[in-house]
């Protein structure tokens, strides 16, 4: 089975810990990834190949406006070429292709091979319901009316925009050009691998979609002897950290985090991730600035967790029974925000381009002492902790080979 993610993290690791159980299984998975993941990807014993894109460096580098939609749109349009022929040249051979993340071409090459093809999405969001708008729409307390029409408008949208870029893809390849690209890229199945109490599917949803749990990927892993004394800090420290996401005013954010944390007579450890914030911090006796840590092993360990609301955190987050201060960037990380606020297991989302010191202190300080949020929190992990879906994501594609033959 070829894996074919495209993106951040958040669109890579919920696939390997897929082909770890499709590996049990006595199923042969291997990769075709942004280039930045294919060393990870080749030390937990899986083929990979390079996609043709960095994915860190593309978001990193001079240009990119995660903030704007018609940036987005205009870098997917640039990779087309480049995911076509390399998720055809990974294909030869295989009996079944899954995509993820943002990833235009592997529906077509699964067409062009011949072989099922399942798409997977970390949240339910993406999938046209009642319960949630479009992803591009932030705000996520609409009517249920009301996010059905702005779906059945921007579906057509969303083909136009998508429809030159995929037929010339399609091209490349020999492939007739299609009119409804948006249902040909979700495939004959779609699997939402996301947490159903933390986020539920639809009850009017795709009827192509079917959900597991969320998929989990268990890393050995060691605490950095820096950050395990850090943890033992009386009071309990903060985690702040954005994962994948770039920050256009990132020192900024930094001394405001900081600020805020030290508002509420804390410590705060800083992950640096794409964003780099560990850059623009100098570290002191309340300050512990690494790259990036092992969520499983310190989430549960600190008094709270202040993150961007990707789907993977927000999830690590829940498991780990701690309150979660979401500031969210784009897309889905609002559908996260409003999900932790409505659950009651964090203060309400905070855009990040509005974070100020005052205005975050306000929220982390909710977070760290509010007993009743506390409360939800140790209790959701209790309900959610043991949860893995891997399994089940590999049954589902096996029935999906099993249809075919």
């Amino acid at each position: 089975m070829l894996l074919a993610p495209h993106g951040t993290r958040g669109d890579v690791q919920p696939l390997i810990a897929l082909a770890v159980a499709l590996r049990a299984r006595g199923h042969t998975a291997s990769f075709v990834a942004p280039s930045n993941f294919v060393g990870w990807i080749r030390a937990r014993g899986f083929g990979a190949e390079s996609n043709g894109v960095d994915a860190e460096e593309a978001l990193r580098g001079a240009g990119p406006n995660l903030q704007s939609i018609r940036w987005q749109w205009r870098h997917l349009a640039g990779l087309t070429a480049t995911l076509f022929a390399s998720v055809a040249r990974a294909s030869a051979g295989m009996d079944l292709i899954v995509g993820a993340g943002p990833q235009l071409a592997a529906a077509s090459v699964a067409e062009w091979r011949d072989v099922p093809y399942a798409s997977v999405a970390f949240c339910p969001c993406v999938l046209p319901s009642g319960a949630a708008p479009p992803p591009i729409v932030r705000t996520q307390t609409l009517p249920r009316w009301l996010n059905r029409l702005l779906w059945q408008l921007g579906g057509p949208v969303a083909d136009f925009a998508l429809r030159g870029t995929v037929n010339r893809g399609r091209a490349t390849i020999g492939l007739d050009p299609i009119d409804g690209p948006l249902q040909h890229l979700f495939g004959r199945r779609m699997i939402i691998a996301a947490d159903p109490d933390l986020a539920p599917l639809g009850d009017d949803g795709s009827p192509f979609a079917v959900a597991t749990d969320a998929w989990i990927l268990e890393e050995p892993a060691g605490l950095d002897p820096r950050l395990a004394a850090f943890l033992d800090l009386d009071p309990t420290p903060v985690f702040i950290g954005f994962g994948s996401m770039v920050a256009p005013r990132a020192p900024e954010l930094a001394a405001h985090a900081i600020e805020a944390v030290r508002a509420v007579g804390r410590g705060v450890i800083i992950a640096g991730g794409w964003a780099a914030l560990d850059r623009h911090v100098a570290p002191s006796s309340d300050v512990l600035t690494l790259n990036a840590v092992a969520h499983d092993l310190v989430f549960s360990r600190v008094a709270a967790v202040v993150h961007h609301g990707g789907a993977g955190t927000t999830t690590a987050a829940a498991r780990a029974g701690v309150p979660q201060v979401i500031l969210p960037h784009i897309l889905d990380q609002y559908y996260w925000a409003h999900r932790v606020e409505r659950l009651g297991l964090g203060p309400r989302g905070l855009p990040v381009e509005l974070v100020t010191a005052d205005v975050l202190a306000e929220r982390i300080d909710a977070a760290v002492n509010d007993a009743g949020m506390r409360r939800r929190a140790a209790a959701f992990e209790r309900t959610i902790a043991g949860r893995n879906g891997a399994a089940a994501g590999a049954v589902l594609l096996e029935e999906l080979v099993d249809l075919r033959t």
